[in-house]
């Protein structure tokens, strides 16, 4: 049950989100930075991403917002993107990896828009939870596996007798299990004795692949969930163009940055506001209020051909004469459609919130 809203908070819960959101194209520029940005960049994003407590802490305390609620799940995903992707590029993670976990992510977003225009609420699994901290924790963990593997074994016995510690601190401020010490008890104890008896090699290879067995794992309830799909929902336009799209990427971003055929930026750029422009479609099929499907096929259609023309291209000549414009412009096409969408629909996450505060 969340707690009851009580007077307005110095900080609010979608200010600490909007801030998470602005800091993360910082950390991803610093893992461009040696090894000195880059540690400057372990300890930043940890911190940012430990603020996704903070701000669920403050929306169950003063009351959720619809805006609150659009933003949450986006900064999670922007993170995943703008510090796996990097890592990506500076070779720390294997293609075929990323492109199994950024597939996933996009497929099962788009899939959440079909549920919820049909009216189906698949509730989101502890699982699920897990599995974003998961992804963030991964990439920190690939850091030190590559710059600094001696410090591996340690930080994993910290891992895991800390939430032992914190798991009694909880239950004895607020009586409440706290279910959270557990998964990185286990998951941290499990790294533990991998480290006490194997090297950084093969705890990168159990990282990356545990990594993707989580966020497969976690996708199962909207793969049960079809039976709850009522007789009559056909698999229509919408579906099929949101589907095509979520498919596409994946399988064309990750191979032009990790096999390094342009600079990654403008790659991981469309993939990052993709996932935002993925967000407030699940906001807007879940109030009813989705848009005509031929605009969404015209800007994902665009973003598929340019970005295969850069592959191909990069591929083809060796060069990124003519793959780097054609990133370019579909970063630009992305852009430019999130805008668009963003605007136009502006009443959906700001209205209601404007409206309950009145």
């Amino acid at each position: 049950m969340p707690d009851t809203p009580r007077g307005k908070p110095l900080v609010t819960a979608n200010q600490v989100t909007a801030a998470r959101l602005l800091l993360l194209p910082l950390g991803a520029w610093l893992l461009y930075q040696g090894v000195t940005g880059q540690w400057v960049c372990l300890v930043s994003m940890t911190i940012v991403g430990c603020t996704d407590f903070v701000d669920g802490w403050l929306a169950r305390k003063y009351g959720p917002t619809v805006l609150g609620g659009l933003m949450d799940p986006i900064a999670d995903k922007m993170f995943i993107a703008l510090t796996m992707l990097p890592a990506l590029d500076l070779g720390w993670f294997p293609v075929a990896v990323v492109t199994l976990i950024f597939f996933r992510e996009f497929v099962i977003t788009a899939a959440r828009t079909g549920y919820s225009r049909r009216s189906v609420t698949l509730k989101t699994s502890y699982l699920a939870k897990v599995k974003t901290w998961y992804q963030m924790i991964s990439v920190g963990l690939i850091f030190l596996v590559q710059i600094a593997p001696g410090a591996l074994y340690w930080l994993f016995a910290v891992g895991t007798v800390a939430p032992i510690v914190g798991f009694v601190a909880f239950y004895a401020a607020r009586r409440r299990v706290w279910r959270g010490s557990v998964a990185f008890t286990l998951s941290f104890g499990a790294f533990w004795l991998l480290a006490a008896f194997a090297g950084p090699a093969v705890i990168g290879q159990v990282v990356w692949w545990s990594t993707v067995l989580i966020t497969w794992a976690s996708g199962g309830a909207y793969l049960f969930g079809l039976r709850d799909l009522p007789g009559t929902a056909r698999f229509d336009a919408h579906d099929a163009v949101r589907l095509l799209g979520a498919a596409a990427l994946p399988l064309l971003a990750c191979p032009l940055i990790g096999w390094h055929v342009v600079p990654a930026w403008p790659v991981f750029t469309t993939v990052a506001v993709e996932f935002a422009i993925g967000g407030l479609d699940n906001l807007l099929a879940h109030e009813q209020k989705l848009g005509d499907w031929r605009g969404w096929l015209v800007r994902v259609g665009l973003q598929a051909a340019l970005l295969g023309g850069a592959l191909a291209s990069g591929l083809a000549t060796g060069t990124s004469e003519l793959a780097y414009p054609l990133a370019l412009a579909a970063m630009a096409v992305t852009l430019l459609a999130a805008v668009i969408y963003f605007w136009r629909y502006r009443q959906v996450y700001l209205d209601a919130d404007t409206q309950a505060a009145a």
